[in-house]
Order: structure tokens, then sequence, then C-alpha cells
């Protein structure tokens, strides 16, 4: 098989004929259908080397079955990625994967910019690839996330109809990595501020889906919580807004809201997708990380709304892990300070009997 690969190499050249090309890439893509395939195609750095050159053939599909082939392999594994990021260029100069990703991605005249973002979604899935990355995305230009943002928050930006939606999963990835999240934190660009409006974004699931993991992401870093409840950002209208149904409130409680959730229309519906509500949730989990931020949460009424999501969430229309992802939330908010009795959460020892048990449970 891997003498057979070689001899395939030639016909996959720039300067091979079209058709040969064509047949070639075909034979080479359907191999990807299966780990072993995709094991005897990744270790031919040769040929790595040339898919990733022919996501820029000019002929649309031939470019297009390249990032297809790519996006199979990148698909099967993080050691694959790893190894496919490697193979593929040595110090990702212009003829590296990422390089030529980022470029595609960027260029507004990119017929095959969507199947690119999936390629890059794939890549960036792990903490330890999304922080490998986002090293060489600063390496290549220091300017490239603001770009990127650009792309995605302008409307038809692709001239050829290739959506971008898939950016959302790939920002969402990156924000694994706490140099992307310390990055977007530290941004003159606010980057953060400029995405945040897709978490209630009603015509891409794909879209809100992946600002909302990005949002989950740096909420879990709870060094930057100050910051995320500034007037610089004020990121909790961005979580319980999605969260938030047509109920009606009186005065007072629509008082303690922040002013995006006062007297909400009678027709505003809830966030659909419960993965999203549930990452939504997380994101306000988190959050209830330090004291402060649960008597912010509290102040800004997350309570009222939490208790008619948990109405919601137990109906027919609901789901059962928001559900208990949102009981959670509610059990920290309706304590006490002196019940909690930790500044920080996410500061408490568990008792080494207590791991044992666990551990135990989970064997």
């Amino acid at each position: 098989m891997e003498k057979q690969l070689e001899e395939f190499i030639p016909f996959l050249e720039n300067e091979s004929r079209l058709e040969l090309k064509s047949v070639a890439l075909s034979h080479i893509l359907s191999l990807t259908g299966n780990h072993d395939g995709v094991e005897v195609l990744i270790s031919n750095e040769k040929l790595l080397r040339t898919l990733v050159k022919l996501i820029k053939d000019p002929n649309y599909v031939v470019s297009k079955d390249a990032c297809f082939t790519l996006i199979n392999i990148s698909a099967d594994s993080e050691s694959v990625c790893d190894a496919l990021l490697k193979s593929s260029s040595t110090n990702y100069d212009e003829s590296g994967l990422v390089q030529i990703l980022l470029r595609n991605i960027l260029d507004p005249e990119s017929k095959v910019t969507d199947p690119v973002l999936s390629i890059f979604s794939n890549i960036t899935r792990s903490e330890m690839l999304a922080t490998k990355i986002t090293q060489h995305i600063l390496e290549i230009d220091e300017n490239i996330l603001d770009r990127l943002v650009a792309a995605f928050t302008k409307i038809n930006y692709n001239r050829h109809k290739q959506t971008l939606n898939y950016l959302a999963a790939i920002f969402s990835n990156l924000s694994q990595a706490s140099m992307f999240r310390n990055l977007i934190a530290k941004s003159e660009s606010r980057l953060l501020q400029r995405l945040l409006p897709f978490t209630n974004h009603e015509t891409s699931l794909i879209r809100r889906g992946g600002i909302v993991g990005l949002v989950k992401n740096i909420c879990f870093d709870s060094s930057l919580h100050e910051w995320l409840f500034s007037g610089d950002v004020d990121v909790l209208p961005f979580i319980l807004l999605p969260l938030s149904g047509p109920e009606e409130f009186d005065d007072e409680t629509n008082e303690k809201f922040p002013i995006e959730l006062q007297y909400l229309d009678s027709e505003k519906k809830r966030e659909v997708d419960p993965d999203i509500r549930t990452m939504l949730l997380e994101s306000l989990a988190q959050l209830c990380a330090t004291k402060n931020g649960r008597n912010y949460l509290r102040e800004k009424g997350t309570y009222e709304i939490l208790r008619e999501l948990h109405k919601f969430e137990c109906s027919a229309e609901g789901d059962k892990r928001c559900l208990r992802t949102c009981e959670d939330v509610v059990d920290i908010l309706i304590k006490t300070e002196d019940e909690i009795g930790h500044d920080n959460l996410k500061q408490v020892e568990i008792p080494q009997d207590m791991i044992e048990k666990i551990e135990k449970l989970i064997e």
C-alpha cells in the first residue's frame, strides 16, 4: 500500500493533468473511510504535504476533494492531527497547513472556506493542539485574530456563499488554551465583545453554539471573572437572555435585571438547543465560583430567570441534563454565604476519603 501511495504522488502535482489528478485524489479520499487507511496516509509525509498544497488548487473539484480528504484524516484522533501538523510543514511556513488554512479563511474569493474551517475545527479539538496552534497563529501574524473576528462578524464576507459559521467552533476550541483566553482578555480590539451578540444568533445553531462554548471556556477561568463582570464586557446579559422565555415579572423584579432582560416581549423564545442551554448554565455555575460572582448574579436577578427556566425544563419540552445543571446553579444561589462557607469554591480541597469513594464509583 505504501509503495502504491508513492506512485500516486506524481499525479497529484500541480503540473499533472486534471483527469489524472482527480482519479488519484479520489482513490486517496476512499482510503480515509477507516482508521487503517488513515494510518497509512499519515505515515507518508510527502503525500500529506502534497494534499495540503492541493487546497490551493485552482480547480474547485480538486481543492474540494483535497479538503474532504484532510477533513477525514483530521477527524480520526488527536495523535493523527498532531502527526498531520508535524508532517505538513516543519516550521509552519508559507506551505504549512496552518498558514494555508488561515489564508484561505481570510480570502473572500475562496470557494472552499467552509470545508477548510472543518479541517481547522478538527485540528483544534484538544487543549494540547489548541495551545500549539495558538502559538503558531501568533507567530504567523499577531493581528490574525482581529482579522478572523472581522471576517466572522461581517455579513456576506465570502463572495461565494461560504458561511464561515465554523469559525465559531474554532474560537471555542482555541479558548481551551489559557494563552488564547488571555489574548482575548488583553485585546485592545475588544474581540470577545464583538462576538458576544452571537450567543443569541437566531439563524445559525453552529454560530450560537460555538460562541457559547467560547464564553463557557472563558468563564472557567476565574482570574477573568472581574473583567467579565465589568462594564467593559458585561457578560451576564448575553448568558441570561438565551435562557429567558416570555414570562412576565413584576416591576420590582424587572428592576433587578440587566436592561437587556427587562420587560421582554411576550413572543420571546428560549434557546431551543439543550446542549447550548447546558453550556450557558455551566457558564453561570463557573461564575458562581467566587463570593463576588455569586453576589453579582443574585443582584442581577439570575435566580428569578432560572426559577422560570426550571419550570420549563420540568415540562415536556425540557431536558433532564439542563434541569440538573439548572438545579446545581440554583442550589448555590439560594444558599447564604455563611452556608457556603468559602470565598472561592475552586480552592476548596476535597477530602482524600471522598476522592477514594468517587474513584471506586468510577471503577
